[in-house]
């Protein structure tokens, strides 16, 4: 062959790698970083997520409970992700469960910035910013797992789609839309919003157009004939609602994000510039970066100590609740109100109510019903008629619980309890047979199944049967927005019910009414009491100090060492300005566990 034939030849097109421009090494750091800092994080700093998730759902091995999920386009979706929620109950398994399913994402994402734009300088910061919109978003405690599953899933689908782009494979995506639709629910119109913008910049209008088509009889004959959900549900669910976050507007955001993508990606890779690997490479640390000292600042320690307390208190640990919160000293209502439960249920309530913060008055005693707050919030002043022995109130308050949020592990404990100490025992039988479908709970639903065919387990339970004792002996009204009416009556039905009488005398001293604390001694001796409460012999004291003597007390005497720390409290406090006190200057720190320093303070 001539050597002019051989310059008229085409040269041969060089083969770098056959490895992504990028490099595995990066692609693999990146999955790295995604999966070391979600479950980091989640573990060590926000694993409270876990706890009220765990506890705002239950899911049970019944048909009832899968059918209600095939009902509703997204609802296998949501199922999915009950069934992952269930194991929270463990702190490891839900970060690594998290972080599992936040690097898929990252990892699909790379694999779509592959084919739509490789040799990218920007792949791996898109694709990172993808995982870590995701985390940030899973901070709150009201996005579920499956919302993370169906942003997975949406982009599988949607990598499908760009990955095989022949005839067959189109009509396979646009006859399997109405599938996806059904398991995904809203996800469905991300990926609607992802393709087209896709098409439109690979020019393929025609099947954006039959897409759309395909969309619109799906959700047409979903609405009318399938499953005749209202157009909010079929439009919305199962995304997570607005009101869920600060900014309601930023879920719009995210979604736009992800509806974008496409464009992003093809965008950036227009640019005029070769494969870059250290602005690739510092890009997406820089994008870690950001979002760690995102999660750092918007780190609760407050909201942290506050659900611990709840998982504590939800595990009847009194002694825990009570020495957390007075270590801690947390301003929080709800950890007030919790721990002031616990010292109820331990029978200290007027003895170390004082010990740690008291700002909210009586709320923090008792939480008065409100139409104006969910039900979720508001659940939690169900306890307070639990523990007084208001059983059949408490019933009311975790049924209401039961029709508007469904079965979640503490209404039906509490329905199970309450019916077993009325002796309602197939009421009671029929939520324990729903306890019993659990994985976590079969073992309890066992113990109260016992107490059914024998009543002499729930007299000798010491919860039980304690409430037994507490119970009013003749019926009242109920008064829902003032709880305190409610001690009144309880007390004359059932005067020997000493936790209904240190509630109400607690509800005194918040009130500052000390005049009344006095008035109401003269009920202790109608009490098994051998003596009377550290903080009501300080409120007997302020009384004799500030208005005269104190009426006969018969066998009941205040404590020489209360009398002794009165009187240095006085000395300490008479040179010091009200500030002063207020700051706790000069002031030792048994004094500020006083019912005077309260009352100096408040």
């Amino acid at each position: 062959m001539s050597k002019k034939s051989d310059r008229n030849k085409p040269k041969r097109m060089i083969k770098i790698s056959d490895q992504p421009v990028e490099g595995k090494t990066d692609r693999y750091l990146l999955l790295i970083l995604v999966f070391a800092l979600s479950g980091i994080y989640f573990l060590l700093f926000v694993n409270y997520i876990f706890f009220y998730q765990e506890n705002r759902m239950l899911f049970i091995y019944s048909w009832e409970y899968s059918g209600r999920f095939f009902s509703k386009p997204g609802g296998l979706l949501e199922y999915a992700g009950n069934f992952l929620t269930q194991g929270y109950i463990n702190n490891i398994y839900g970060s690594v469960i998290v972080a599992i399913v936040l690097t898929a994402v990252a990892a699909v994402f790379l694999k779509i910035n592959k084919k739509l734009s490789p040799g990218n300088s920007f792949s791996l910061m898109l694709a990172s910013v993808a995982s870590c919109v995701l985390l940030l978003m899973h901070t709150n405690i009201n996005y579920r797992i499956h919302n993370n599953l169906g942003f997975l899933i949406t982009g599988i689908w949607f990598l499908i789609t760009i990955s095989n782009e022949n005839k067959i494979s189109r009509i396979i995506i646009l006859s399997f839309f109405p599938v996806f639709f059904f398991v995904t629910g809203t996800y469905a119109w991300l990926y609607l919003g992802m393709a087209t913008i896709y098409n439109i910049f690979r020019k393929n209008l025609i099947f954006t157009v039959l897409l759309w088509i395909v969309a619109a009889f799906t959700i047409l004959i979903s609405k009318m004939l399938i499953f005749l959900q209202p157009w909010t549900g079929l439009i919305s669910y199962p995304l997570p609602a607005a009101g869920y976050f600060s900014r309601p507007s930023s879920v719009w955001i995210i979604l736009l994000f992800f509806v974008f993508y496409p464009a992003f990606i093809i965008l950036s890779g227009k640019l005029k510039m070769s494969y870059n690997r250290n602005l690739s490479v510092y890009s997406f640390l820089a994008v870690f970066i950001l979002t760690t000292f995102i999660l750092l600042k918007n780190y609760s320690r407050d909201t942290s100590q506050v659900f611990r307390l709840e998982k504590m208190f939800f595990a009847r640990d009194w002694d825990g609740v009570i020495n957390y919160q007075e270590t801690y000293r947390n301003r929080n209502l709800v950890a007030q109100y919790y721990y002031n439960t616990a010292l109820a249920e331990r029978g200290m309530l007027c003895d170390r109510m004082f010990s740690a913060p008291q700002d909210y008055g009586t709320m923090s005693v008792m939480i008065p019903w409100s139409s104006q707050i969910s039900m979720n919030r508001l659940f939690r002043g169900v306890y307070f008629y639990y523990t007084i022995g208001l059983v059949n109130e408490a019933h009311r308050w975790a049924f209401e619980s039961m029709v508007t949020e469904g079965f979640h592990p503490e209404n039906i404990k509490l329905l199970i309890k309450t019916n077993l100490i009325n002796g309602h025992y197939k009421i009671a039988e029929k939520y324990i047979t729903v306890l019993k479908k659990t994985l976590h709970y079969k073992r309890l639903a066992g113990k109260f199944e016992s107490m059914l065919s024998n009543p002499e387990l729930i007299r000798s339970d010491p919860e039980l049967s304690e409430r037994a004792k507490l119970k009013p002996q003749d019926n009242f009204v109920i008064t829902i927005r003032n709880p305190e009416t409610n001690i009144n009556s309880l007390l004359q039905s059932n005067p020997g019910n000493i936790r209904a009488l240190e509630y109400k005398l607690a509800c005194l001293m918040l009130d500052k009414k000390s005049d009344e604390v006095v008035n109401n001694l003269s009920n202790l001796l109608d009490t098994d009491n051998q003596r009377i409460p550290r903080h009501i012999e300080e409120a007997a004291l302020f009384y004799q100090f500030a208005s005269g003597p104190l009426p006969d007390l018969a066998l009941l005497r205040i404590s020489g060492e209360t009398i002794s720390r009165f009187s240095d409290y006085i000395k300490l406090t008479k040179n010091i300005s009200r500030d002063q006190i207020r700051q706790g200057s000069g002031i030792r720190e048994d004094l500020k566990k006083t019912y005077w320093y309260y009352l100096d303070t408040r």
